[in-house]
C-alpha cells in the first residue's frame, strides 16, 4: 500500500527524533513545507513526498516534472517510501532530495544539517529488513520476473529450481509480505526488479585470455557449453549482450566480453587455466558467478559475429545494466527488449 501523507509525516518525525533532531509539523499548513526541523536553534523547513516504492522509473518521472530549486531558502526535500532502491537514491541525490527508507535509513542534507544513517524502522514493521537474505528468495524472484504474466505456482517453482515446496512457499511469502508479489502470485513490477537489482551482486573475476576456450578440452573442463545454448554453460551479458539484443549500447568491436559462469568452481578453474591479467585494462574478459542457477540454464542463441556466444536472458542483462548508475541505467531506460520478453524494469 502506498505511504500516505499523514503516515509519511509521522514516520519522518519519528526518524528525526531517533537521530536527536526535533521535527514538528508545519503550522499553519503550507503548500511548500510539511514539517520544520530544529537544528541547534535554527529552523529548517522540509517538503515531503510519499510513495510506496521509490524506483528509478517512478522517481525519474516526477523529478522531470518538478521545477529546480530557485533559491537557497527553498525547503529541504525528503522522499518517504517503504523502499528506496539504489538507482532512485542516486537520482534523488542528484536533485538535492533526501530520503527516508522505511526499512531503516534516513538521508537529508541542507543548511546546517547532514544526516546519512540507519534509523529504527518507524513504519511498515511487518516488512523484512532484507527481503533477499536467503538465496532461494532471489531465485524465486528471478523466475517470476522471467514470466511476469504467469501466476507463480509453488509446485512448479519447486520443480524448476529443484527446491522443496516448503522452501519455495516461504520465499513467496516473504516476497508477498514485502509487497513485491500480489494476491494472485504475480510479481509487482518494476518494484520486484529494482529490489532484486539491489541484491544482485555476482562475484567477479577477470582473465587474461579467452582464445584457449576454442580448445575442446579446455571448453569441457570449464563447462562453456558454447555450441549448445539449450544446455547450461557460459552466458554473454552486460553491454555486449544488450547491444546484441538491440539496446542503444554503442560498444567497440574489441570490447572485452562479460560472461556468467555456472559456479565458483568454474570461475576458479578459469583463473588457473586462462590466467590473471596484470591490470583491468589488460583483461580479455570478465567472469561473473551466476547469483542464481537459472542464468546459465536459460541462455539464448548467439547473434552473429559481434555476439558469437550464447546470451543471458534479457532480464538478467537488465539486472547487470541496473548496477551501473551512469551508462548502464541510460541504456536500460531506452531499451525495449525482444517481442517475446516482457519489460519488467
Amino acid at each position: 500500500m502506498p505511504t500516505g501523507p499523514e503516515a509519511a509525516l509521522d514516520a519522518a518525525i519519528a526518524a528525526f527524533a531517533a537521530v536527536g533532531v526535533r521535527a514538528e509539523p508545519q503550522t499553519p499548513p503550507d503548500s511548500g513545507t510539511d514539517l520544520v526541523l530544529d537544528i541547534h536553534g535554527s529552523h529548517l523547513p522540509v517538503e515531503l513526498k510519499s510513495m510506496a516504492t521509490a524506483t528509478p522509473e517512478s522517481v525519474g518521472k516526477w523529478l522531470r516534472e518538478l521545477p529546480p530549486s530557485s533559491s537557497a531558502n527553498d525547503p529541504a526535500r525528503l522522499v518517504v517510501a517503504d523502499r528506496v532502491v539504489s538507482g532512485a537514491r542516486e537520482l534523488l541525490v542528484g536533485r538535492g532530495w533526501g530520503w527516508l527508507d522505511l526499512r531503516g535509513h534516513l538521508r537529508l542534507t541542507g543548511p546546517g544539517v547532514h544526516i546519512d544513517t540507519t534509523v529504527p524502522v518507524a513504519a511498515r514493521a511487518e516488512r523484512p529488513m532484507r527481503v533477499f537474505a536467503g538465496k532461494v528468495t532471489l531465485e524465486v524472484a528471478a523466475s517470476m520476473l522471467l514470466t511476469p504474466d504467469r501466476p507463480a505456482s509453488v509446485r512448479s517453482l519447486a520443480r524448476e529450481l529443484d527446491r522443496s515446496p516448503s522452501t519455495i512457499s516461504t520465499a513467496v511469502t516473504v516476497l508477498r509480505n514485502a509487497g513485491l508479489v500480489d494476491d494472485r502470485n504475480l510479481p509487482v513490477v518494476p518494484d520486484l526488479f529494482w529490489e532484486a537489482a539491489d541484491a544482485w551482486r555476482p562475484a567477479t573475476i577477470t582473465v587474461s585470455r579467452i582464445d584457449l576456450l576454442g580448445d575442446p578440452t579446455v571448453a569441457k573442463v570449464l563447462r562453456t557449453g558454447r555450441d549448445d545454448a539449450t544446455g547450461t554453460g557460459w552466458a554473454l551479458t552486460d553491454t555486449l549482450a544488450a547491444a546484441a539484443y538491440g539496446a542503444p549500447a554503442g560498444v567497440r568491436a574489441d570490447y572485452p566480453p562479460d560472461f556468467y559462469v555456472p559456479d565458483a568452481t568454474v570461475a576458479q578453474r578459469a583463473t588457473t587455466m586462462l590466467g590473471t591479467p596484470s591490470s583491468d585494462v589488460a583483461r580479455a574478459a570478465t567472469l561473473r558467478v551466476a547469483p542464481v542457477p537459472q542464468v546459465c540454464a536459460t541462455r539464448r542463441p548467439a547473434r552473429g559475429p559481434q555476439a558469437p556466444w550464447p546470451l543471458a536472458h534479457p532480464m538478467y542483462v537488465a539486472l547487470d545494466l541496473a548496477a551501473d548508475p551512469g551508462r548502464g541505467r541510460e541504456i536500460l531506460e531506452n531499451w525495449t527488449p525482444p517481442p517475446d520478453v516482457t519489460r519488467v524494469w
